[in-house]
This record gives C-alpha cells, sequence and structure tokens, in this order.
C-alpha cells in the first residue's frame, strides 16, 4: 500500500526522499543521510506511524522542532499509534487516519494545499 502511495506522489511530479534506515551504510551513514540528506531538505515530512519507531519518531522531532517542516502523521485506522504522536501539539503537525492508499494521497495532497496557503497568507 505504501509502495502505491509513493508512486502516486512521483507521478504527481513530487519528489520523494529515499530513506537508508535499515538497508545499506553504517549507522553514522543511516543517521546523516536520513536526517541532512532527506528530513532537512524536505518541504513537507509524510510520516507513516503504523508500526513501533524510534527512527521515525526522531526524524519526526527534528523535522518539526528543528526544521519547522510541516508534518503531516498517519495511522492505518486498524494500527495502534502511541499517544506520544498523539498527543504533538505543534502548529505544522497534524494527524490523521488512513484505510486506503487512496486515503494517504488524498490527505498528504490536503496537507500539501494547506501548506501552500499559510505560505502565501505569511
Amino acid at each position: 500500500m505504501i509502495q502505491s502511495f509513493i508512486s502516486a506522489l512521483e507521478s504527481k511530479g513530487f519528489e520523494i526522499p529515499h530513506f537508508l534506515g535499515l538497508i545499506d551504510g553504517t549507522a553514522q551513514d543511516v543517521f546523516r543521510h536520513d536526517i541532512f540528506n532527506c528530513v532537512a531538505k524536505s518541504d513537507l515530512m509524510v510520516a507513516v506511524c503504523d508500526l513501533p519507531s524510534t527512527g521515525l519518531g526522531f526524524e519526526m522531532c527534528h523535522a518539526l522542532h528543528v526544521c519547522n517542516i510541516p508534518l503531516l502523521a498517519v495511522g492505518h485506522e486498524k494500527s495502534r499509534v502511541t499517544r506520544l504522536v498523539l498527543g504533538i501539539d505543534h502548529p505544522l503537525f497534524t494527524f490523521q487516519r488512513y484505510n486506503s492508499s487512496d486515503d494517504l494521497l488524498m490527505l498528504t495532497l490536503e496537507k500539501i494545499s494547506t501548506h501552500k496557503k499559510e505560505a502565501l497568507a505569511a
């Protein structure tokens, strides 16, 4: 489901960074690449919170509190999402539930639209 969501965004011309995560490189390579080349260079972050992940939590915090990047966190309607994420109270943060890749796409496009309107008004 996530891959079809990513493909749909790419087909609309959005650039999706490729995180190293557990796949390549040393621990330092992963940290530097994922934080400084992916998170810090993003205009908007979409965090899929379906599975527990300390790394994703760190990336979310960095996006919001260090880089001031708008963040859409999503959780499948059947997934259990930590109350720490559900309790985030930050003006750039939104949490939504989804059921399908179409839902993910719609929620993401809405967040992008809202962010663009707010940026133009500023």
